[in-house]
């Protein structure tokens, strides 16, 4: 009997293994419209703001595309695409003081469901572990800051800001545009999510003031 009863319970431990295993493999599975042929392009949007100082500042998303694909290494933790986002900012109206600075930053946000490694780091300069790449020529930005090297480690249910550059504004409307931006994301399990955002930040004498737009998410 006591045989009987550690076989039983090995037969049961084994099946719940298997049954966790299966549920992680489905997991896996390309959720609907990722890997499309063609990218993806979605809604242009705007957040507009009144500041303390009397200045209208508008944060403006605009040509996002999401384009998924097969990954190259053909692995299941591993997804690919390529990313397109205008960022740009306008200010008008008549302040009752004079903006100093402002500057337009535009990128997108990612966020990995289950992460199989100790930490998902994300960038270029990454170690050896589980990593995002981004890369894209910076004459495609002339005029901005581009920010090639973001480094940071995506844990489980979280999300990072990637940005993908910087403009100072030195007049009442600026922007930057990135367009096919290579972005693979290696040791993550399940689907990876990704949302676009552009932040407009100025500065007077007396206020600093932050206008913020998001797409909607995605997946890569």
């Amino acid at each position: 009997m006591i045989m009987g009863d550690g076989r039983r319970c090995v037969l049961r431990c084994v099946a719940a293994a298997l049954t966790v295993v299966t549920g992680m493999l489905a997991s896996t599975a390309v959720p609907a419209g990722i890997a499309s042929g063609a990218p993806n392009a979605f809604a242009d949007q705007r957040v507009s703001k009144l500041t303390a100082d009397g200045w209208r500042v508008t944060a403006v998303k605009s040509q996002e595309k999401v384009h998924s694909v097969a990954p190259l290494n053909q692995s299941p933790w591993t997804r690919e695409g390529f990313l397109s986002l205008r960022g740009a900012g306008h200010i008008a109206g008549s302040g009752g003081e004079p903006v100093t600075a402002g500057t337009v930053t535009a990128g997108f946000q990612v966020g990995c469901n289950i992460d199989v490694t100790s930490g998902l780091a994300l960038g270029v300069t990454a170690g050896p572990t589980a990593q995002m790449a981004i890369s894209w020529p910076p004459a495609l930005i002339v005029g901005a800051q581009a920010m090639p090297n973001v480094a940071t480690t995506l844990k489980p249910g979280t999300i990072a800001d990637v940005p993908f550059g910087t403009k100072t504004l030195t007049g009442a409307t600026g922007g930057l545009t990135v367009d096919g931006v290579h972005v693979k994301v290696d040791g993550c399990l399940g689907p990876v999510a990704v949302r676009a955002y552009v932040t407009v930040a100025i500065s007077t004498p007396a206020n600093d003031t932050t206008v913020n737009v998001y797409g909607k998410p995605h997946y890569l």
